[in-house]
């Protein structure tokens, strides 16, 4: 299945996009669970472009929902002026008063009595079970859980051309296998959008040509699987920044640093570092 916008084919990813296509194909309203960054609105307004290419889609932010405002909004959108779909993302983040105006607003939809928009809300992972949204949640006859990028990490193969694409106009930017592999091995606590801000930092000081390992951020150069504690990542970004002044050399680079070979080969080894190409 094609949606246009989005790339990925690991069958995790494929089977969240089937899932939330069918719910707009039988008009039923969804919410999109997971974790930041993972891309719940951008695969909602997909989904959208490929049903409907032409109708208008909405999107309103519930973490900014000001004082006033909100109920005329969703009135507009729902009731008077109807969208073809609508996005509520963050709706776990609304405060009660807001809250209680969304779930009569979507009380009144439902007895209107006409078809409605398709309308679909994100939250949190593991939001839904919270008291305050009962209400609201028993509006929308499933939740779809959007997969963190650590379940489907060969989709960056997609995902890195895709934004680059973006990034350095044309497609003149390019990234090497192994950093590829060192960006697969990351823990991607901020998913998709923690690549695209990583890709994005990368693209404003190399904006041709091909990526290598030593072109990525320090924290992004080591495949080491446990959590570096504040000392650990000072001198893990030390030798880092050590081995890129010495071209690769370790001999060089221990001079650098004041300490011997034997300690900074135990150090490369222990916090994963991956040595720059010589």
């Amino acid at each position: 299945m094609f949606l246009p916008g989005v790339v990925g084919s690991a069958p995790v990813w494929l089977r969240c996009c089937h899932d939330v296509d069918a719910t707009y194909g039988r008009g039923e309203w969804v919410v999109l669970s997971g974790e930041s960054g993972v891309g719940k609105n951008t695969l909602a307004k997909c989904v959208h472009q490929r049903r409907n290419p032409t109708g208008r889609l909405h999107t309103l932010d519930a973490a900014a929902v000001p004082e006033s405002g909100w109920p005329a909004d969703l009135r507009r959108d729902l009731l008077e002026d109807p969208v073809d779909a609508l996005v509520i993302r963050h709706v776990d983040r609304l405060r009660k008063g807001a809250l209680t105006a969304l779930v009569e607003v979507l009380r009144e939809v439902r007895a209107a009595g006409r078809q409605p928009p398709w309308v679909a809300v994100t939250l949190t992972e593991g939001a839904g079970a919270a008291p305050d949204l009962t209400d609201l949640i028993a509006f929308f006859p499933r939740t779809i859980e959007v997969p963190p990028l650590r379940r489907h990490p060969e989709d960056m193969g997609e995902l890195i051309p895709l934004f680059l694409s973006k990034l350095s106009q044309g497609g003149q930017l390019r990234c090497s296998s192994p950093a590829v592999h060192l960006l697969m091995r990351a823990t991607w606590s901020g998913n998709v959008t923690e690549l695209y801000h990583v890709l994005k930092q990368v693209a404003q000081h190399r904006r041709t040509g091909l990526i290598r390992p030593s072109d990525l951020p320090t924290e992004y150069r080591t495949v080491t699987g446990r959590q570096l504690n504040r000392l650990e990542s000072i001198e893990r970004d030390a030798i880092v920044d050590s081995l890129d002044d010495a071209g690769g050399n370790k001999v060089r680079a221990a001079q650098l640093l004041g300490m011997s070979r034997a300690t900074l080969y135990r150090k490369i080894h222990d916090y994963g570092i991956v040595t720059p190409d010589r």
